[in-house]
C-alpha cells in the first residue's frame, strides 16, 4: 500500500485508513506552517528582489529625498524658547468685606487664568507695551519671527485671502477688520497692535503644569534675549491688569462707599438737629434758673465743639481724597512735607518705565519692588500726618456726643410729660441707628483706602524668564536623520511600485505558475563592467570569468538541457525565443554555445532572426553569405562555404546571410531547411537557433517544428504574464512538452533560496 503521493499532488487519505488520515493531518499542518513562512518569505524576497532591480531609482530617490530634507532642515531659523513661570496665589481679597470667606470661594481656578492670558486682549496690552507694532518682524504678515519656508506659505495664504476678499467682499468675522473705520478712499484701516498680537499669540504658549497651581509662559523667537522679554512682559501686563483691575474695582466701590457716608453722616445730623431743637424748646420750659443756666452752658459747648469737629472732619475728607487718587503733589503741599513731592516724582518716573519700557531693559521686576517701596513710603508719611488730624477729629466727635447726651440728661431731670419723654426717646434711637451704620461704613471706607494701596494680583511671578542657553529649533541631527530614513523608506516604495505595476514576470516560481512549464534556469542580472581597462560583455564573460555568477548560471542552464528527460541523450537541437524583443535571448543562444564549447562539444549556432540579425555584429563576421544564401540560392552551396568561427571560441556560426526583401517565412519554410538542420545534427553535438520574438513573428512556431526543444527566455520585470502565457500556448500546440524556460535578468540568491523551499513544501 503506498501512501506517498507523487511531488505536487495533494495528500487524499484513502478511506476508512486511519494511518492515512493521521499522515495526511500531520502533513497539513506542516504545509500551512511552511505556507505562513513563505509568504513572509516571499515578502522580503519580493521587495529585496525590486530594490535590485531597480537600485538606480530607489537610490536617486533616496538621496533626493535626504538632499531636499537636509536643505529644509538647514533653511530654517534658529528659535530659542523663554519660560515665565506663575503661581496662582489661594489667598481671597474682598476689599468690601461684605461676604464670609470660605474655603471653596477661596480657590481661583487656574484654568480660567489660563484661558484669560491666551486671549487676543492680554496680547494687544503686550504688542503696545512694547511698541511691537514698530518692529517688523511683528507686521510682516502678522508672523513674527517666522523661518523662510513658515513665511513663504502664510504669505501665499494671505494672498488667496486677499483674492476671496476681492471676490466676495471683507468678511464680518474678520478679526481685523471688526470695527475698523475706513479711510477717506474707502479702505478698511487695520489697527497695528492687532496685527502684531496675532503674530505674539502665534509664537506664544500658555499652559498648566499638570495638576499644580503653577502656569508656564512659553515664547519662542529667534533671539534668546527677545524670547526672554516677550515673556517676562507677557507675565508682567498680566499681573498689572489684574491689579489695575482690582484698583477700579476698588475705586468704584469707594465712591459707592463715600456716597453712602455721606448720606449716613447727613441723616445723622438731621437727626441730632432734631434732637437738638426738641431738647432747646423742653429746656424753655422748666422755670428753674440751675436747669436754665446749665442748658444755656451746654449749648455753647456743643456750638464750639460742633465747629472744630466740622473743620476737622472737612480736612480728614479732603485728605482722604487725595490719598484715595494717589494725588501726593497735593498731599504734599496740604501737609506741608517737601519730602513727599520728591517720592512722587520718582514712583511717576517708575511707573513710565514700567508702562514703556526701554529696548533691551529685563529689570521689571526690580522696578516693581521699588515701586512698591516708594508707594510703603509715600503711605507711611501719609499715615503719620493724616493720623493725628484722624484722631483729633475722632476726640471732637466724641466730646460734642458727650455734650449732647449731658444735654439730654439735664432735659431728662425736667420734668416732662409721657407723651414729650417717648418723643424724645424716639428721635434718640433714630440717632442711635444712624450713628451706628455711619461708623460701620466710615470704617469699611477707611479699611478700602488702607487695602486700595496694597492691592495684588491672584497671580504671582515665581520664576522670571532669563535668555536660553540653547535652541528649541530646529534639532537638526534629528531632523537630517529622520529625512535620510523617510527618504529610504520612500526610496525603497518607489522600486517596489515601480517593480510592482505593471504586474509583470519577476521570479522562476512566477514564471512556472503562469506558463505551467518547467524552469531549467535563472541567468542573474550582471551589467558590463570594466575589466582591464575594456568593457566585458555577458557572453564575453563565459571565456573572461569562468567563475563568475553569470558563467555559472550559463553551465548550469546548459547541463538542464542535456538532462531533460524524454530524450535518451538530452539536447541536440535548441530553438531560443522569448516573448518580445529585448528580453536577452541572443545573449543567452550565444553564451549558451560558448559554454558547451568550452566542455568540449562541437557547437554550432545559427541566426535564424533573419527579421533583426544580431550575431554578426556580435562576433564581428561579415554577413554577406548565410542562411538565406544556403537555402535560396538557385545553385547548390556547399555547407562548409557559409559556415563562420566564433573569434573567441570553438563555435560554429552560420549569419543570417542578406535578406534584401525576401520575405523571412519563405526561407525558414524552405524544405532545404529541415535538411540543413537534420545534417547540422549528425555533424555537430549541439545545434542552436536564435529565433526571433515570438510575439512579433511566426518564425519560432516554424523553427520549433524541426528542433528537439524550445528555450523560451523570459525578462524578470519586463515580460507580461499574458504575452508570455500567450507565446507558450502557441508554441505548445506545434512542439508539445518539450518547451521550457529560463528567466533572465534575476535574482538568483534570493530565487534558489525560495525555490528550495518551495520544494520542502510540496
Amino acid at each position: 500500500m503506498n501512501i506517498h503521493p507523487r511531488a505536487g499532488e495533494p495528500l487524499v487519505p484513502e478511506p476508512g485508513n486511519k494511518a492515512n488520515e493521521l499522515l495526511a493531518d500531520s502533513s497539513m499542518r506542516s504545509m500551512g506552517g511552511a505556507s505562513r513562512e513563505f509568504q513572509s518569505t516571499g515578502i522580503i524576497t519580493r521587495v529585496a528582489g525590486a530594490v535590485w532591480r531597480h537600485l538606480w531609482l530607489a537610490a536617486a530617490v533616496a538621496a533626493g529625498i535626504t538632499i531636499l530634507a537636509t536643505g529644509i532642515v538647514l533653511s530654517l531659523g534658529e528659535r530659542y524658547t523663554a519660560t515665565a513661570l506663575l503661581v496662582v496665589d489661594q489667598r481671597d481679597l474682598r476689599l468690601l468685606g461684605l461676604e464670609t470667606p470660605t474655603p471653596t470661594a477661596a480657590l481661583p481656578s487656574v484654568d480660567s487664568e489660563v484661558e484669560i492670558m491666551k486671549s487676543a486682549s492680554i496680547a494687544q496690552e503686550v504688542a503696545a507695551r512694547l511698541n511691537l507694532a514698530q518692529d517688523p518682524k511683528f507686521m510682516a504678515s502678522g508672523d513674527a519671527g517666522g523661518g523662510s519656508l513658515s513665511h513663504t506659505v502664510s504669505n501665499g495664504i494671505s494672498s488667496v485671502g486677499s483674492l476671496l476678499q476681492s471676490i466676495f467682499g471683507t468678511s464680518d468675522k474678520d478679526p481685523l477688520s471688526r470695527g475698523n473705520n475706513q479711510d477717506g478712499r474707502g479702505r478698511s484701516r487695520v489697527d497695528p497692535n492687532a496685527i502684531a498680537a496675532q503674530a505674539l499669540q502665534k509664537i506664544t504658549a500658555v499652559r498648566r503644569r499638570g495638576l499644580t497651581n503653577v502656569i508656564a509662559i512659553d515664547v519662542t523667537a529667534e533671539s534668546a534675549t527677545e524670547a526672554a522679554r516677550l515673556a517676562n512682559a507677557y507675565a508682567d501686563t498680566y499681573i498689572d491688569g489684574q491689579i489695575n483691575a482690582r484698583l477700579e474695582s476698588a475705586e468704584r466701590a469707594e465712591v459707592a462707599l463715600s456716597k453712602r457716608v455721606s448720606e449716613l453722616g447727613e441723616a445723622l445730623r438731621r437727626s441730632e438737629t432734631q434732637i437738638k431743637a426738641f431738647a432747646l424748646a423742653q429746656a424753655s420750659q422748666p422755670a428753674d434758673d440751675s436747669n436754665r443756666r446749665e442748658i444755656d452752658r451746654l449749648q455753647g459747648s456743643i456750638a464750639s465743639v460742633m465747629r472744630e469737629a466740622s473743620a476737622s472732619t472737612a480736612r480728614l475728607k479732603e485728605l482722604d481724597e487725595l490719598t484715595a487718587s494717589r494725588n501726593y503733589a497735593s498731599l504734599s503741599q496740604a501737609l506741608s512735607i517737601p519730602e513727599m513731592a520728591l517720592l512722587d516724582e520718582q514712583r511717576r518716573a517708575l511707573e513710565q518705565r514700567l508702562q514703556r519700557p526701554a529696548e533691551g531693559d529685563n529689570r521689571s521686576a526690580d522696578l516693581r519692588q521699588r515701586l512698591e517701596l516708594l508707594n510703603s513710603q509715600l503711605q507711611t508719611l501719609t499715615n503719620q500726618r493724616v493720623e493725628p488730624i484722624r484722631r483729633q477729629a475722632d476726640a471732637n466727635n466724641e466730646r460734642l456726643a458727650s455734650l449732647r447726651r449731658e444735654l439730654e440728661q439735664v432735659v431728662q431731670k425736667s420734668d416732662l410729660s409721657t407723651d414729650i419723654s417717648v418723643q424724645l426717646f424716639r428721635l434718640q434711637q433714630e440717632a442711635a441707628s444712624t450713628r451706628q451704620l455711619y461708623q460701620e461704613y466710615l470704617g469699611r471706607l477707611k479699611a478700602l483706602a488702607q487695602q486700595r494701596n496694597i492691592a495684588s494680583s491672584d497671580v504671582h511671578v515665581v520664576a522670571p524668564a532669563s535668555a536660553p542657553p540653547v535652541k528649541s529649533f530646529p534639532p537638526r541631527t534629528i531632523l537630517v536623520l529622520l529625512g535620510g530614513f523617510a527618504g529610504l523608506a520612500i526610496g525603497i516604495g518607489a522600486a517596489y511600485a515601480r517593480d510592482t505595476y505593471p504586474r509583470n514576470i519577476k521570479y522562476p516560481a512566477e514564471l512556472e505558475d503562469i506558463t505551467d512549464v518547467r524552469n531549467v534556469g535563472t541567468v542573474p542580472d550582471i551589467r558590463k563592467s570594466a575589466r582591464h581597462g575594456r568593457i566585458v560583455s555577458p557572453e564575453d564573460q563565459i571565456l573572461d570569468q569562468p567563475t563568475s555568477e553569470y558563467s555559472e548560471a550559463i553551465r548550469r542552464l546548459r547541463i538542464s538541457l542535456d538532462l531533460l528527460e524524454g530524450s535518451g541523450f538530452g539536447s541536440r537541437s535548441i530553438v531560443v525565443t522569448s516573448a518580445h524583443s529585448a528580453e536577452g535571448k541572443s545573449t543567452i543562444a550565444l553564451s549558451l554555445g560558448r559554454a558547451a564549447a568550452e566542455a568540449g562539444l562541437k557547437v554550432i549556432l545559427l541566426d535564424c532572426n533573419l527579421r533583426d540579425p544580431s550575431l554578426h555584429t556580435r562576433l564581428g563576421l561579415e554577413n554577406h553569405d548565410g542562411l538565406v544564401q544556403l537555402l535560396l540560392s538557385p545553385s547548390s552551396i556547399p555547407e562548409h562555404y557559409v559556415i563562420a568561427s566564433d573569434p573567441r571560441s570553438t563555435c560554429s556560426v552560420i549569419t543570417s546571410g542578406e535578406i534584401g526583401e525576401i520575405v523571412p517565412d519563405r526561407v525558414l519554410e524552405s524544405p532545404r531547411f529541415n535538411k540543413l538542420v537534420r545534417e547540422l545534427g549528425t555533424k555537430f553535438d549541439l545545434v542552436i537557433l536564435d529565433a526571433p520574438a515570438a510575439g512579433a513573428a511566426a518564425d519560432p512556431l516554424i523553427l520549433a517544428q524541426h528542433t528537439d526543444t524550445v528555450l523560451f527566455v523570459a525578462r524578470a520585470g519586463r515580460a507580461s504574464p499574458q504575452s508570455v502565457q500567450e507565446a507558450i500556448q502557441q508554441m505548445r500546440g506545434v512542439k508539445g512538452s518539450r518547451i521550457v524556460t529560463a528567466l533572465n535578468f534575476g535574482m538568483p540568491s534570493l530565487d534558489i533560496s525560495v525555490g528550495m523551499f518551495r520544494r520542502d513544501t510540496h
